[in-house]
């Protein structure tokens, strides 16, 4: 998105027209007119005034920068003494409690029982544990996940898990030559997802819920749902300070180019790969977590999830994933039409539904630049 982009954006999230931003620069509004059409660019005391009136940081401002909405979503932050307590009705001589990042919709910690390590999840909803439970059964014995080995509910209605420890870091917390090093140990995880077949008494597309079964009849019927409005209901954008043109560009690219996608694929897609689900130790792939996402399948949607939030810190990975799976135009155009769907699903949980995300401004960004650039770059 070029920096005229940006900044309607940032106005019109933050409910101004130009007239009022004008006037409060003292400014015509053919001047700032200009700026967001990209027929020239702000000063720098000007772009200093615009982020105090947008009431945004430099940084916000211009760079688009990734973050989440909201620090924390959970109903009810749960003490440590409320963690322990329930923690020790199920492991009375547990030990050395460690909180880690859990994300925003949960609490993780570590603790040790006996000689033993395990993982104690409180916060999210209990249907996403019992889908995580299903993702152990299924595919333990070829992929490293974790074991969810009790699930239970509180008389408040909060949800917490007991799952086995997978040893390893995050790859966001790798160093440098740490994320090049373990480049082709991701590649080969990739390929042992993409050979495990759907069990076959599981039904249906699209994300599936804690038995297995998902809604949607066909692949093609998931891909386009994001543009039937008897299923996403996109009326209230604007009002949510979104500028509805990114939505309604995408979605024809995304009508536009649909036919192409493989109508039978049918892989477990993990739904939401990144640099904080997948674990590593020693070059090797030590764990994939938080399957909340995951549905059924072309997988190259999980390809094509990388290549769209594009990590800085993948990016070895990510020109590997290039290099191996878009080698013809047919690909480059369904791994196209996958990263539409991604950013308008994310545009529409964030913005319409208020669910937690990253920030909404980064997101239409980035779906302008897919479809400046992406399927027709060399």
């Amino acid at each position: 998105m070029y920096i005229g982009e940006k900044l309607k954006l940032r106005r019109k999230k933050a409910g101004f027209t130009q007239e009022q931003v004008a006037e409060k620069m003292n400014i015509t509004r053919q001047t700032l007119s200009n700026w967001e059409v990209g027929k020239n660019y702000p000063d720098i005391d000007s772009i200093i005034s615009l982020s105090q009136i947008y009431n945004l940081s430099l940084d916000e401002l211009l760079l688009g920068k990734i973050h989440f909405k909201g620090e924390f979503v959970m109903n009810k932050r749960l003490t440590l003494d409320e963690i322990t307590a329930l923690l020790k009705k199920h492991y009375p001589t547990a030990i050395n409690m460690k909180e880690l990042n859990g994300g925003l919709v949960s609490q993780t910690y570590l603790f040790e029982d006996g000689k033993q390590h395990f993982i104690f999840q409180v916060g999210n909803q209990h249907e996403s544990y019992k889908k995580e439970q299903f993702i152990g059964k299924e595919l333990m014995k070829w992929l490293p996940v974790r074991n969810v080995l009790e699930i239970n509910q509180d008389d408040n209605g909060i949800a917490y898990s007991i799952s086995t420890f997978i040893e390893g870091e995050k790859l966001y917390d790798l160093n440098s030559q740490e994320l090049l090093d373990i480049v082709p140990a991701v590649l080969e995880t990739l390929e042992t997802l993409e050979s495990i077949e759907v069990p076959v008494d599981k039904q249906g597309y699209g994300y599936f819920d804690s038995n297995g079964n998902a809604s949607y009849p066909t692949w093609l019927n998931f891909i386009g749902a994001v543009y039937n409005n008897d299923i996403y209901n996109w009326s209230s954008l604007e009002q949510k300070g979104l500028d509805s043109e990114v939505v309604h560009q995408a979605m024809k690219e995304l009508k536009s180019h649909i036919k192409n996608i493989p109508i039978s694929s049918r892989n477990i897609v993990h739904g939401d790969l990144g640099s904080f689900n997948l674990l590593a130790k020693n070059n090797k792939v030590t764990g994939i977590i938080d399957w909340s996402l995951s549905l059924y399948g072309d997988h190259l949607y999980d390809k094509a999830n990388i290549l769209f939030w594009n990590e800085k810190k993948l990016q070895p990975l990510i020109k590997e994933i290039t290099n191996k799976y878009i080698t013809t135009f047919e690909t480059r155009e369904i791994v196209y039409c996958y990263m539409l769907r991604i950013g308008l699903e994310e545009l529409y949980n964030t913005v319409i539904r208020e669910f937690v995300g990253y920030d909404i401004e980064w997101v239409a960004n980035r779906l302008n630049e897919i479809m400046r650039n992406f399927l027709y770059q060399k």
